[in-house]
């Protein structure tokens, strides 16, 4: 197993955990690649909100307009069709070469569809209609079967959270008995969410975990308030 937070599997299995960074930094620089694939793994580093040392140079060497750029060609590209795996294996074969997302025909396609279509301001606006703020919480909890985010999710809510001025993101999802939660941490300095929701759902039930900056957890529907409540209390 190679992941950038802890987790808890059913079967014994040699692990590499590295915090603070991608799962695709931590595979990186595991198996040594090629150099080229530094500036995929940059990108990695960046949606996932992780201000690496390696993003950094990547950001010097390219500039960070071309950073940024190409993530988001990425990213748009992906949120298309979430569940299309065959995409998804083929654009990493071409990514693979060490060319960039714009480069490669069915991720370029894909993104000017999106951009045509005009999904991310349609996500946003949805996100700002609905949006919660709560001290430094930006609260997205009123998600309905009719509520499409366009594939954006958790990302259009910390872009809207964003704009409001508030340090972290919240969204709780409930789906029958259980309740999908994600939390992002928008502020340079957030406590630690992946220790707060581990120690949330110990105490309260079912499980969850992540890194210090995204956290994600199933808790029981109807204890929605009652992790808010203790949200607020640790970041406050």
């Amino acid at each position: 197993l190679v992941d950038h937070h802890p987790s808890s599997l059913a079967v014994e299995c040699t692990t590499l955990v590295k915090e603070g960074v991608s799962a695709a930094n931590v595979l990186f620089h595991h198996l040594h690649p090629e150099v080229r694939l530094r500036k995929l793994v940059a990108m990695a580093d960046l949606v996932e909100y992780m201000p690496t040392p390696l993003l950094d140079e990547e950001m010097r060497r390219y500039g960070r307009q071309r950073v940024d750029q190409e993530s988001m060609v990425l990213d748009f590209a992906w949120r298309l069709i979430i569940d299309d795996d065959r995409f998804r294996y083929t654009a990493a074969k071409s990514l693979a070469q060490g060319v960039w997302p714009s480069q490669v025909d069915s991720v370029k396609r894909r993104y000017i569809q999106v951009v045509n279509e005009k999904r991310w301001p349609r996500a946003l606006a949805k996100v700002d209609s609905c949006l919660k703020v709560r001290g430094p919480l930006g609260i997205m909890d009123e998600m309905d079967r009719n509520r499409s985010l366009y594939g954006f999710g958790t990302r259009a809510l910390v872009e809207v959270a964003y704009r409001r001025g508030c340090d972290y993101a919240v969204m709780i999802n409930p789906r029958g008995k259980y309740s999908s939660v994600s939390v992002r941490g928008i502020a340079q300095d957030s406590v630690d969410l992946g220790r707060f929701v581990e120690d949330f759902t110990s105490e309260n039930g079912v499980d969850g975990g992540g890194h210090p900056k995204a956290a994600g957890a199933r808790i029981p529907t109807g204890s929605g308030e009652l992790f808010l409540d203790h949200l607020l209390e640790r970041v406050s």
